[in-house]
């Protein structure tokens, strides 16, 4: 089921181009059916409107963990048209407690691919399977890759460094089972959304002298813990935006640029934001880490810690791919059937793994 026509995933293909942004090439992907600079995709807007009439954003809301982990507004669906099995194991981390991890293969599964780590975002302290199946089930059956997808230890009953340590031993234990998964050790692939993305880094920077991690590929991610950086360099010139469109990227910018509890719920003051397993922007040298695509869409906040990354890791030799998403939110990749953009940055994704 596709809330659009799936002729909009190849528009914004044919539509994508390369803009040297501040040194640095970004593949620009476009909103496929408004040809115009600087607007926010139709559908984001509609979604954003309804929101808007329906809640205010409010700086001084009082925050609700149950409000947060209980979002029926987020709908996704099923894109696939071939079978896709699903298995859920519990895995037992550093012989203290288990995490439920799922894994996804593909029809005709061949033995020896590649495979996806992934790790959800959340704000590290919400996210399940349900939220990120359709996902995980696109990505399988179109890179004939395994994906296996771990419910790691969320905040704030289990904070830094629970889901660190969960993650990290996830991607140890797809390299000591290779065999039994049938999978490629020397492939896997580590990616992520948002937190996820942060606990994605988070893993790189574990893996630093292992290089178990052959590529990482993330969507908005958390690459600084340290919002009060980028804060102190905001402006409106940063997010261009038409006029009839602004009240609506600024909603979505906003959304994401005062959310800082969600870090202070994680961290706890356990360790400083500042520190490189937690912010890898804060790591002295970035030259040690494997090739990776970032995505980003235009309106996330998150925009500026992650060009800022790309640009730092770029210059330091690492081998990144930058794709901006134009007109998009934070959070747009899961919303999968419903944002023709969703489709085809999964289709990217799952092109990168079966090539690895």
């Amino acid at each position: 089921m596709r809330e659009y026509d799936q002729k909009l995933v190849s528009l914004i293909q044919q539509k994508a181009y390369t803009e040297n942004v501040d040194g640095i090439d970004i593949i620009m992907k476009p909103v496929p059916d408004d040809d115009r600079l600087h607007v926010v995709d139709p559908r984001v807007v509609e979604t954003t409107r309804i929101k808007m009439n329906v809640k205010a954003l409010d700086r001084n809301a009082k925050f609700s963990l149950s409000g947060q982990r209980v979002r029926p507004d987020k709908v996704s669906h099923d894109i696939t048209t071939t079978d896709v099995k699903e298995a859920e194991d519990l895995v037992a981390i550093n012989d203290d407690h288990y995490i439920d991890v799922y894994t996804f293969t593909p029809k005709q599964y061949e033995a020896g691919r590649p495979v996806l780590v992934y790790l959800h975002g959340g704000g590290y302290m919400t996210g399940d399977v349900a939220e990120f199946r359709m996902a995980m089930r696109f990505v399988c059956e179109q890179s004939g890759c395994k994906v296996i997808f771990p419910e790691y230890r969320l905040s704030p009953e289990n904070p830094y460094p629970a889901g660190i340590e969960d993650c990290h031993a996830i991607v140890e234990w797809v390299y000591e089972h290779g065999d039994d998964l049938e999978i490629d050790r020397n492939k896997i692939m580590v990616g992520g959304d948002s937190a996820g993305g942060g606990l994605t880094n988070s893993c790189l920077f574990l893996d630093k002298e292992l290089h178990h991690i052959h590529y990482a590929y993330e969507y908005y991610a958390a690459f600084d813990s340290n919002f009060e950086k980028y804060e102190a360099i905001y402006s409106d010139d940063l997010f261009p935006v038409i006029e009839e469109h602004k009240v609506y990227a600024q909603n979505r910018i906003d959304r994401i640029r005062f959310s800082g509890v969600t870090d202070d719920l994680y961290l706890q003051g356990k360790i400083s934001k500042d520190e490189p397993i937690v912010s890898i922007l804060s790591c002295e040298d970035l030259s040690w880490l494997p090739d990776m695509t970032v995505v980003c869409g235009e309106y996330d906040f998150l925009r500026l810690c992650s060009d800022a990354f790309v640009k730092r890791a770029t210059e330091e030799g690492v081998n990144v791919r930058s794709l901006r998403y134009l007109g998009c939110d934070h959070g747009f990749m899961e919303k999968v059937g419903v944002l023709p953009q969703a489709e085809e940055v999964l289709l990217d994704m799952a092109e990168v793994l079966k090539h690895l």
